[in-house]
Order: C-alpha cells, then structure tokens, then sequence
C-alpha cells in the first residue's frame, strides 16, 4: 500500500479505534441496507420473503465474515486486539488484587532502582553537550607519560586555532574560580564563579544569548582592553531579578569594573557537569583573573591553564583530527625543545573524557548502574515464577480457547498483554521509586567555595528509559510463562486446572527462576557489605592527621587587587596576628588542604643521582605549598630531618619536605635527607631535601600511599591561601577573632570559606562513602527481600500441588516429619545451588571493588563468613513456612483435594 493511501485512510482508522462502537453501528447498519435491496430484489423477481432473506444472506457469503474482511481492510486488526487484550487482561487482574499489587510493587522496586541508576550514569556519562550539534564537538588534551589530559597555554592556544584545519571553529576556556562580585564600588565583594572564555566561545558552540550579545573575537586580541562580562542566565535572575536593562551597565569583578553585553540562555548551563558559571569574561582580561602570577599568561607556553575544544568540520574523522593533532604536537617539540619534550596531543569525544582512567566518580556511577540492573532482573525473575504459578490455575481456560481453534501465536500475544499491563504499573510506580532515589541524591550537599550542583534528574531521557524498561521488564517476565502455558495437554487441560502431567519437567523453569534470584541477592548483599567493610576499613585506618579543633579560613587578596608584595605582606601579618588571638593554640597557612576538594598542583623535578629515561626530561609528583607552622598545626609528624624555618625565604637556598612515600619511591633503603631534586630538568634549581614526612591521606581515605613534595610559602608564594586554626575549644569560636584581624588589616578583603575542618572531612571520608554504601545496601536489601518472596513462592506452589500426594503418603505411614523433610530438601538444593553460583558472583564483585574503589588486597573473609550464612538461613526459613504447613496436611482433607 502506498503511502498516499495510507495517509488518505488514515482518518478512518483513528476514528476506528476512538469511535470504535459508533463505527461498528454504522457497519452493521451498511450491511444490513445491502441484505434489504437484494431481499426486495429477490420478491421483486417472485421468490417468497423466506428464500429472498437466504439467497441474500448466501451472495453475502455470511454476515459476520464479510464484517471481519471489512475490519481487515482497515489493517488496523492488531490494534483493536491489543485493546481487547488489554481490556480483558484489566478485568482479570481486578479479580486478583493482592497478586497484582504485589508484582506491581516488585516491579515498581526493580524499574525504581534501574531507573535511578540510569539518571546517574546519564548525569555524568551520557548526557551531551546543551549545545546544537553536541556530538560534533570534541576536546583537546596536550598529555605526557605522567598526564594524559593536560592542558595548553594560552600561545600553544592560538597555533592549535590557527594551524588546524579539521574543525570550524577552536574555543579555549579557563577553570571555573571564584571570583569577587559586586554590582556598586566601595561594597565588600562576594564570591562568585566566573571563567574566562575565548572571543569565539559562544558562537562556535551555537549559543545565541538570551539579551545582548556574545564576545566578539577583536574583544579577545588585546590583553586588558575589552572589560565586557556576558551572564549566567540564573545569575541575572537571582542578581539582577531578570531585568533587562541590565545590558550597558556596570559591574565591579576583582576590583575591576565590567560591562555587561548579554545574558546567556537558559538552555545553556554551561560545558561542566557539577559546577554552572555565574558569568563569563574574554580571555584578554586573564590578568585580573590568572591563577598563576609568576608566569605571563600571554607569552609563557608553559604556563598551561586552558582547556580546549573545537566543533569538527562535516565529514571529518576522529582519526583524521587524532593525526593532525598529533603532528602539530611533534612540531610544538621540535620548536620548542625544552618546554615540549615528550609532550603529544590527543583528541576525544565527550564520552572518552567523561570515562577518563583518572576520573574516579564514573567507576562508582557504572558499579551502582549494573548492581541496581541487577536488581530489576531478580524482581523480572522473581514476577515470572509467580506468573508460572498463576498459569497453573488458568490451565482450563486455556485449554478451552485452544479447543475451540485459538491459536498458539494468539494466547501468546494475550499472555503477553497481561504482562504488559503489570509493567505498565510497576513503571508508573517505578517512576515514584526512582524519583525518590533521585531527590534523596540531590539532598546531598557538597561544601565547597562555589556552589555544587547534583545533575541527577528525572527528565525526559529518564522517562523515556523507564518506558524501555517497563517493555522489556514484560517481556522477560511474560514471555517463559506463556510459551509454556500454552504447551498446555487439551486432555488432562479440560479434565482438570489443578493436577500436573506427571513428571518434574514443568518445575524446571521455576528451579532456574529460584537459582537466579538467590544467585544474585547473594552478589547484591555480599556487594553491600563489601561496600560497608570497604568504607570501615578507610576510616579505621585513618588519615595520618589531627582533624579535630581546626578552623580553616580561605583567602584571596588578588579580589581587591594585591599585587605580589602585598599578598606577602598580608599573609605575614595575619598569621602573626592571630596567633596572639585568644583560644588559638596555633596556625598555619597553607595552599590547599587533605582531602578537601581543590586539586592539589603538581611539580616537575629531577632527582640528583637518578638515571632518567631517554623518553622523559622530568617525573612529576603533587605537591603543596605551606608555611613553617603547618606540620605542628595538623599533627603530621617529620620522620627525619627537619620542618621549614621562617628564614626559608627567597634568598635563601631553595628547600622541601618530602613524605614517606616519595623517599621509599626514589631513594629506597637510603636517607632521602640531604638529597637534592633539581625542578622541571635536570638543569633546572637545585632544591635540597631536609625533612621526610609522614605520608598521609591528601584526595581520599581509600587512595594508596602516593608521593608528595612540599614546597615553603616564603620560597613559592602563592595568592589564594588557606588559614588554618587550632583552638583549645570549639573552633568556631574563633570566627569573631579573624574577623576583627581581617578587618583591622583590611575591611574590604572578603573571607572567602570559613568552618571547621571537621566538616570538609566528614564530607571526604564519612558521608560520601556512607551515601555509597546506603545506596548500595539497599539495592542488597531490596534483592535479599525479593528471593524471600520468590523461593517462597515456590515452595508453596509445590506444596499445593503435591497436597493429594502429601495427603496420600501420610495415609501410608509417612510422618510429618518426613513430608517436613522431602519437601525442605527441595528447597535445600536451591538455595545451595544459588549460594554457590552467587559466591562466585561475589568474588568477582570483589575484585572489581578492589580495582576500581579500594585499595583492600586478596579476599575478605569476613564478609563471607557473615552473608553467606545469614543469606542461607534467610532464604531456608522462607522454604520453611510453606513446608511446616505441608506437614500438618490432614490425610482426609487432602484425599478430597481438588
């Protein structure tokens, strides 16, 4: 049929289906005025009444057969059978509440949790771009044997633009940082977060702003001289109450006034999953914002703060932007042989860089995704022995339908329907469990300078899953049960809905069925308690450091403008200052803290003595800058050697402190006090080693000892800082004494982030992990809970089926305690079948979470000591209940059974 056709038709066969009964009368009633005009015929040419109604009911070759030819005209058969399906599927269900809601709600649990685990994986791995075109762009990464998604400077910036003939377009942006806001002059600025962007950043991605405008590309040439500001669009909203004469005026953003040009859309949230910029500034003005002032963000190639992307020209390859990258890469080292050896450059897709080795959140997304999918095939499994169960009770019907010439295919498609309809309420109340799992994540709260965003949400890219999910859920659940429902034996079929053909292959199917659930409740719960012996392991092993009766303060003086002498001269004296105050015991500075959130810096060096590769110049290590009350400040003790002095200044020779970790790495079975390190090569300054320190946690309680250098404030100063405080007390205390220092040196330096340390830990190493483990403990609970429901299910539908048997085999001389027996032996083999399979299961999940979350070596013995045995116990005492009611069968009630 041509699609003219069917579109002219198309009226009538919506209208069959929405006016179905008036479209029937209108049949009826066409048919019966063609029976009417051959009967007047039939008298008009002399037959009686009589034979006039029969030749015309034989030339229409039966009634109802020429209705079903004209309902199969309308090819729309299938449909008007589906709803008559579904029809009759929702009034069997109403005759069985209590089985309906249950699978509805083992459903709801399983589509619940795959659903909620598909919003994670979609929030920080599949999600595109909110650009047009979004798989068209891709990233840029310089990389090296240490790092394969480094970044590029500023110059090395404008070759990759200008040199590059793969993409239309090459866009540069900076790191979100805070940055101090205020819409008047003379007010103390707040923290807000901006980022500097290239002169093309807009248009190359396919925004076009909500009001104004973007940044042209002249507005990014000359350094210093286009202050112009695009905003956020929840930015404008919250700032400036959406008002649109915004445009034109003035802001002041680290003491340097701006222009506002445009407002960005709503659509638009910018190209970073956790964090939204409030507003975004061209690059030519990076020297208010850089984060690096002893390096020139114009001219130093390696002065690398940028991150790269570019929207690929159409039919250009991956591979072929790969090549050119590359090339480009091997030109950078030839040119620039000191600044770019061993350095290439890479090209990736959204999805390479959000599935980066170095990106631990992802790892931990995918393991929830396949335990919460893990989850919906025990509810599937656990839906399809209990629609076996029922199929047994509907065997007559069956029977009968097939007797009377319904074919296979058809009671299958009726089967299915009714299948259908049960996903169909277990996604709709799926949808509320996911929701809830979803809100529960979002009330997470991350402490952080800048506000944090959870991209987990029940869209449409959710929905549109769950919907999958529901269809899939009815077809593994239905399609077993009614394959095997309508084998069903016509004779035995009619005879009678209760008694089996004699044999045990009808029960296989349900054996595997029991198998698989306890299989995998059995992963899930060992999965949860390795989860839970994972995080208590991190905890007692502890971190190396004093936590407690810290106050940490964060500053940055370059907010108000500071320049390189006086951010010194302000560190110097607000760490004089407050150590005078009342109730501090002691404090320090330092660059970035143990396992808070900032990326700590890294630093290139040579160790002297070392033999280095001929493919590398330089090994790399992280590092931290801090002052020379920071050690006795946080409790971390100096192994050997010595701590920094206050004379370690410029103009003395250069030193650091090294931890445990980095001496064993590069002096093994030596003192490492006394060595020297010389930076970025091997005639790069000496640096002499004079302390080791123990090595501690510094990104996460479950890291593996990693190398770490320290490097002295008064030798590598740095602008933002963090001012740590111990107090004798509480250390909140202490608030009102840095205020009044603070505002004694200067009133208009904002404190960026002040609370105890204790809440950035508990954070790091208590809540992150606990929200883990509770989420995973409770897909291992909801799996545990529906083994339960399936093994007993089971047992019980033995247990009825067999009751004429119990009832014969007591008559006989059996006693209770041998029908208790025959019957628990069945459940006996089951479960141990599927604790063996889900111990297996079990060691695999541990080595995963071993490579990917933990740093736990071999086997935990433990773990497997406690669920195996409670997970045994659990699912025997559900095969239990049903068996001690087989046994007390009373012999006369069970002969008259059925």
């Amino acid at each position: 049929m041509r699609w003219e056709h069917w579109w002219f038709t198309a009226p009538l066969r919506l209208r069959s289906i929405l006016r179905r009964r008036r479209v029937e009368k209108e049949l009826d009633e066409e048919l019966q005025f063609h029976i009417e005009r051959k009967i007047e015929e039939g008298i008009a040419n002399g037959l009686s009444p009589r034979e006039a109604r029969y030749r015309a009911l034989r030339a229409m070759d039966g009634l109802e057969q020429r209705k079903e030819e004209m309902r199969d005209m309308r090819r729309i058969h299938w449909l008007t059978d589906f709803l008559d399906d579904a029809r009759y599927a929702i009034r069997s269900l109403r005759r069985t509440p209590a089985f309906t809601a249950f699978v509805a709600i083992t459903l709801a649990l399983g589509i619940g949790m795959a659903s909620a685990g598909f919003s994670m994986v979609d929030g920080l791995i599949l999600r595109p771009y909110p650009v047009p075109h979004p798989g068209s762009v891709v990233t840029l990464v310089s990389t090296t044997q240490d790092n394969r998604f480094d970044r590029f400077s500023y110059r090395e910036y404008l070759d990759v633009r200008g040199k590059t003939k793969s993409y239309d377009g090459v866009i540069a942006n900076a790191d979100l940082e805070a940055v101090g806001f205020s819409a008047q002059p003379g007010v103390t600025p707040r923290i807000r977060g901006g980022m500097m962007v290239s002169g093309n950043y807009f248009h190359v991605l396919g925004v076009e702003p909500r009001l104004g405008r973007g940044f042209r590309e002249e507005e990014d040439r000359v350094p210093g001289r286009d202050a112009v500001v695009v905003l956020g669009p929840d930015f404008w909203k919250h700032e400036f109450g959406s008002d649109q004469s915004v445009l034109g005026s003035t802001i002041h953003l680290n003491g340097t006034k701006f222009t506002v040009i445009g407002v960005a859309p709503e659509t638009f949230t910018g190209m970073q999953i956790f964090q939204q910029p409030d507003f975004y500034m061209p690059l030519a003005m990076a020297r208010v914002f850089s984060t690096n002032r002893q390096k020139s963000f114009f001219e130093d190639r390696d002065d690398r703060e940028l991150s790269i992307n570019a929207r690929s020209k159409p039919g250009t390859t991956l591979q072929q932007a790969r090549n050119e990258i590359a090339m480009l890469a091997k030109n950078f080292e030839r040119e620039y042989p000191k600044l770019n050896r061993g350095r290439g450059a890479a090209v990736h897709t959204q999805f390479e860089m959000q599935t980066r080795h170095d990106n631990g959140e992802w790892k931990f997304i995918v393991i929830f995704a396949i335990l919460s999918l893990a989850v919906l095939l025990v509810a599937c499994t656990n839906v399809a022995g209990l629609l076996l169960s029922r199929a047994r009770t509907r065997t007559r019907e069956i029977a009968v339908r097939l007797a009377l010439g319904a074919g296979r295919f058809r009671l299958i498609r009726l089967l299915l329907t009714e299948s259908l309809i049960l996903a169909s309420f277990g996604g709709l109340a799926g949808v509320v469990v996911g929701y809830g799992a979803i809100r529960f994540l979002q009330t997470f709260r991350i402490p952080s300078e800048l506000p944090v965003t959870v991209p987990f949400r029940l869209d449409t890219r959710v929905l549109l899953t769950t919907l999958a999910l529901s269809v899939l859920s009815a077809l593994i659940c239905g399609l077993a049960p009614a394959l095997q429902s309508t084998r069903t034996d016509l004779v035995n079929g009619l005879k009678s809905a209760g008694v089996d053909v004699p044999g045990r292959k009808r029960l296989w199917g349900r054996n595997v069925l029991v198998v698989t659930q306890v299989s995998l409740s059995l992963m899930l719960l060992t999965a949860s308690f390795l989860m839970a012996r994972g995080f208590e392991h991190s905890l007692l092993e502890g971190t190396g450091f004093a936590k407690d009766h810290l106050l940490m303060v964060r500053f940055d003086p370059r907010l108000v403008q500071y320049n390189a002498a006086q951010t010194h001269q302000f560190y110097k004296l607000l760490a004089e200052r407050v150590r005078v105050a009342p109730g501090v015991q002691s404090a320090a500075l330092t660059q970035n803290l143990p396992l808070g959130l900032d990326a700590f810096d890294g630093v290139a060096f040579v160790p002297d003595g070392f033999q280095m590769p001929r493919d590398r110049e330089n090994f790399t290590s992280t590092m931290d800058t801090i002052d020379e009350a920071y050690f006795p400040t946080m409790g971390i003790p100096i192994m050997r050697g010595r701590n920094f002095l206050a004379s370690d200044t410029l103009d003395a020779p250069r030193v650091a402190v090294v931890n445990e970790q980095f001496a064993k790495h590069y002096w093994p079975g030596a003192d490492a006090v006394g060595k020297h390190i010389r930076l970025d090569s091997g005639t790069g300054t000496p640096v002499e080693i004079v302390g080791v320190a123990q090595t501690i946690k510094y990104r996460s309680t479950m890291e593996r000892p990693k190398d770490f250098v320290y490097l002295p404030l008064g030798q590598h100063p740095i602008a933002r800082m963090v001012l740590l405080l111990r107090s004798s007390g509480d250390p909140l205390q202490l608030v009102t004494s840095v205020k009044d220092v603070v505002r004694k040196l200067d009133p208009n330096l904002p404190m960026l982030e002040t609370r105890t340390y204790e809440d950035l830990y508990r954070y790091s190493a208590v809540e992150g992990p606990r929200v883990g483990t509770e989420v995973v403990g409770t897909l291992g609970l909801v799996g545990v809970l529906l083994a339960i429901a399936g093994l007993y299910g089971l047992v019980a539908y033995n247990v009825s089926r067999r009751t004429r048997e119990f009832g014969i085999r007591m008559a006989l001389g059996a006693l209770p305690s041998d029908v208790l027996r025959l019957v628990m032996s069945k459940g006996l083999v089951l479960v141990g079948m599927g604790t063996a399979i889900g111990l297996a299961m079990g060691f695999g999940v541990e080595r995963l979470f071993n490579s990917v979350l933990f740093n736990a070596g071999g086997v935990d013995l433990t773990a497997y000591f406690i669920v195996v045995p409670s997970m045994f116990l659990v699912t025997m005492l559900a095969a239990y209940l049903p068996a001690r009611r087989a046994a007390r069968i009373a012999p006369t009630q069970a002969l008259r059974y059925e």
